[in-house]
């Protein structure tokens, strides 16, 4: 019998599970936590999958579990094994239910603004017996959420998420950003470059976001330098609260606040930021197929896009 195929014999699911887990989590006693093992379970698991494959996969740091280089070039294989199961399953449950489903959605700031949160509303009221998990994050931890199969797709900015392997993007429209503040801040009616703020307080999104790129790269060319005095936060309602808050200058989607906006709690500083327009969009493991709920999110995402657009009266294009 072939070696390969001995190999695939005694590999269990659960070693899989355990492996993606751990990379997920970034360590054996979250990934326990998660999956409701012990630690000397989790380990024990690790260990025998390690040993089949004649491999160590993680390093044991100081801030946790993260891949070897045989590791990371084989968890990609790991994930698609387990999202696929997963899809499996939730699929058999959909049918089994009569329809009924439930989808698990990851979201960047960008598309938390206007676009999905509408979407989410609009399918609630057609499917009412669908369930809705929404998490937001950074797109390393949404990637790897998605090729795990912890959501079943990605609404935001698709880059960098486009760029990584094994996914596949639509774009829905183009978002750009502005800055904001209080009307009542210092900086409220500053007309100037980005860069003659570089010593203000600011609340921006994480390092690791292409929007945390634009934002720095512009301050460079401006100044030469980034700003000192940051918060680094991308969920909406705590990025509300900061701004609101009267002391902080923010770099926010242009669909972000925009009742804040209307109403005069918050006023938009007219300079440019980040360039061009980037594309907002949906982000999906590429060769998998939604479940009927996913699918249902979808069309209502690109319901809620072409009506925005007519109302709007602004071409797709």
């Amino acid at each position: 019998m072939h070696p390969a195929l001995l190999l695939s014999r005694r590999i269990r699911l659960r070693h899989l599970i355990v492996a993606t887990t751990i990379a997920h989590q970034g360590s054996v006693r979250e990934a326990g936590e998660v999956l409701h093992l012990t630690q000397p379970a989790v380990s024990r698991s690790l260990a025998e999958l390690e040993e089949i494959l004649g491999v160590r996969m993680f390093d044991r740091g100081p801030r946790g579990m993260s891949l070897t280089d045989a590791g990371d070039a084989l968890m990609p294989h790991m994930q698609v094994v387990v999202s696929e199961v997963g899809s499996l399953t939730r699929h058999a449950e959909e049918i089994m239910s009569g329809g009924r489903g439930r989808v698990r959605v990851g979201t960047l700031l960008a598309a938390a603004a206007d676009v999905l949160p509408t979407a989410l509303l609009a399918l609630a009221r057609d499917y009412p017996e669908i369930r809705v998990e929404v998490s937001e994050g950074t797109p390393d931890r949404l990637y790897e959420s998605l090729m795990s199969g912890h959501v079943d797709l990605v609404v935001g900015r698709v880059m960098p998420l486009a760029a990584m392997p094994g996914v596949d993007s639509e774009r829905l429209y183009d978002d750009d950003v502005r800055v904001v503040c209080t009307p009542d801040h210092p900086r409220a009616a500053h007309a100037g470059s980005l860069g003659d703020l570089v010593n203000d307080a600011w609340v921006l999104p994480p390092t690791d976001t292409s929007l945390r790129g634009q934002i720095d790269e512009d301050f460079i060319r401006d100044c030469g330098r980034t700003p000192v005095g940051v918060i680094e936060c991308v969920a909406a309602m705590p990025l509300r609260s900061l701004v609101l808050g009267g002391e902080l200058l923010a770099v926010v989607p242009s669909g972000l606040f925009t009742d804040e906006l209307e109403r005069g709690a918050l006023v938009a500083l007219p300079m440019p930021v980040g360039g061009t327009p980037v594309a907002v969009g949906i982000v999906r493991r590429a060769g998998a197929e939604l479940t009927a709920s996913a699918a249902a999110l979808v069309q209502s995402l690109r319901a809620v896009v072409v009506e925005n657009r007519d109302t709007a009266g602004t071409d797709p294009t």
